[in-house]
């Protein structure tokens, strides 16, 4: 697992040559699908993984019982802490548990690879494998050889000899060693083109001069990367190739972090262009969804005011033919004429609401606060809406104290909430029952409420009867509308300070709350002043 192509290439085939099978996982969610169904016997990961990352598909290996036994190899540009330590990738996160039984800085030293790779897999066949890194001794003269054999073992690195010259591009390009030590004593044409050759095909790999003096080309100064002096002394000789390879790996871990840090600037950029265009269409889409609501609005308006002027000359012309004593009426016909009338009355309320509602949503209403007996209020709505109580055969009761304080409000909005709330109430209930009209004083505010004994609202509707045009689902009994009345009188209580609410048990009977302020004349007089 690597998005490091090259890296993953170079892996897999050394893999192959000494006869193993190999999986290849394109990110972080195929490879733990093919850890899970394949069970291979070395995992080798990366950190830097797309999808998720290297320590959350160790993490899922650990953690689940049939695959937390498969030993974990990472290879990475990243320093990580020691195996199964715990980290903090950035400030104000969490600390993570890397779960992992070998590292394996990069640039890859394929050799120490497949060493550490044989080793996890079959622990008790590799006991005295080296654990350095890879040094690939290239060498004719074999006393020369044979000493720096010695010395490179004593240290623990891992070595590669090549005692023919012209074998070493090949066995260099094949092995990927992290090191390679050349002969310089006696400077040859051969040895000065196998130089070159090595640093442009295997740019990697450290290359080390074995030289009597400085007798160093020019052309060579960039080409190599340290100089061992003879007669050779085996610290010195562990000092030269350590530090060689760690300036190796520095530079290496440089390059790879700043083309990560220029590939996120360059995802970065691009995403904030798309977010600016998605934000330049977006503004083009509300723009165009407030001139249509704005269009709706005007037509709204336009057919209530057309319907409202028929309306009312239909009431007229009802209630003239109600009183004309040119015309004799049977009780029957005045019942029919109420009936009408009541809901005309009705569908007149309708209008206005919608008419005022839609002022309130604008902020175009200027409330015309005074005091004012909510008992008063209550006689006038019910006369008005007396002909559909008799249509609908209903009767109202009241539950108000004779004491109740004044209210402090706008009289024609108030009647309008009562009107909306009766007509409700009116909608949904039996014939030959009673809705309750109650007042009570709670703190500084009057609550005020309608009772019918009609069917209930389910609780999980009783939040949103208040939206426009919400209506109640799932009610065998029925209770439905377009929530019209409702919304206006959210929207005219919380205009006018209070609030509304509905009780119910979902099965039997609705109440609908609301609160308004009292009139207390101590505060207006001090505001007055």
């Amino acid at each position: 697992m690597d998005v490091d192509t090259h890296s993953l290439e170079q892996l897999q085939g050394m893999l192959q040559r000494n006869n193993y099978h190999v999986f290849i996982a394109a990110d972080g969610h195929a490879a733990l699908r093919r850890i899970q169904t394949s069970k291979p016997d070395l995992i080798v990961s990366d950190l830097l993984l797309a999808g998720l990352n290297g320590y959350e598909v160790w993490e899922e290996v650990r953690t689940d019982e049939q695959t937390a036994h498969i030993p974990i190899l990472v290879v990475s540009a990243l320093m990580l802490p020691s195996a199964n330590e715990s980290m903090q990738f950035l400030p104000g996160n969490k600390r993570q548990t890397l779960f992992y039984d070998a590292f394996l800085p990069k640039p890859v030293d394929l050799g120490r690879f497949m060493r550490i790779a044989d080793k996890l897999i079959a622990p008790d066949k590799n006991r005295q494998t080296p654990r350095g890194p890879t040094v690939m001794v290239a060498i004719e003269a074999p006393e020369l050889r044979q000493s720096l054999v010695e010395m490179l073992h004593a240290h623990d690195f891992g070595v590669e000899t090549s005692a023919i010259l012209s074998e070493t591009q090949r066995l260099v390009r094949t092995t990927s060693p992290a090191a390679l030590l050349l002969d310089y004593r006696t400077p040859t044409k051969a040895i000065r083109q196998l130089i070159f050759q090595i640093k442009r095909l295997v740019p990697n790999t450290a290359i080390v001069l074995l030289t009597q003096a400085d007798m160093m080309e020019q052309s060579l100064q960039n080409k190599i990367h340290g100089v061992i002096q003879v007669p050779l002394q085996a610290n010195y000789v562990k000092l030269v190739i350590e530090q060689v390879l760690e300036l190796i790996n520095s530079r290496y871990r440089n390059k790879t972090l700043t083309e990560q840090l220029i590939n996120t600037q360059q995802n970065l950029l691009e995403s904030q262009e798309t977010l600016r265009a998605q934000n330049e269409e977006l503004q083009l889409v509300n723009a165009k969804l407030r001139e249509l609501d704005k269009l709706k609005e005007a037509f709204v308006g336009m057919v209530v005011h057309d319907l409202k002027s028929p309306l009312s000359a239909v009431l007229g012309a009802l209630n003239f033919t109600l009183i004309d004593p040119r015309i004799s009426l049977t009780d029957k016909n005045r019942g029919m004429l109420n009936g009408a009338i009541g809901a005309g009355n009705q569908m007149l309320r309708l209008i206005e609401t919608l008419l005022e509602g839609q002022r309130l949503e604008d902020g175009r209403v200027e409330l015309d606060v005074e005091p004012f007996a909510w008992e008063d209020l209550v006689a006038e709505s019910t006369h008005n809406i007396s002909p559909l109580l008799t249509l609908h055969r209903l009767g109202v009761n009241l539950a108000i104290s004779d004491d109740l304080p004044l209210l402090y409000a706008d009289i024609h909005m108030t009647q309008r909430i009562l009107e909306n709330l009766l007509d409700n109430a009116i909608k949904f209930s039996p014939r030959n029952s009673a809705i309750v009209i109650s007042g009570e004083v709670v703190e500084e505010f009057l609550k005020l409420g309608v009772q019918d004994a009609g069917p209930g609202i389910p609780k999980v509707e009783q939040d949103k009867i208040f939206n426009r045009f919400a209506q109640v689902k799932n009610n065998q009994a029925g209770r439905a509308g377009f929530g019209l009345g409702l919304a206006f009188c959210y929207q005219a209580t919380e205009a006018m300070g209070g609030r509304i609410w509905v009780e119910s048990d979902g099965e039997f009977g609705t109440a609908f709350y609301f609160t308004l302020p009292i009139y207390q004349e101590e505060k207006m007089v001090v505001s007055g002043h």
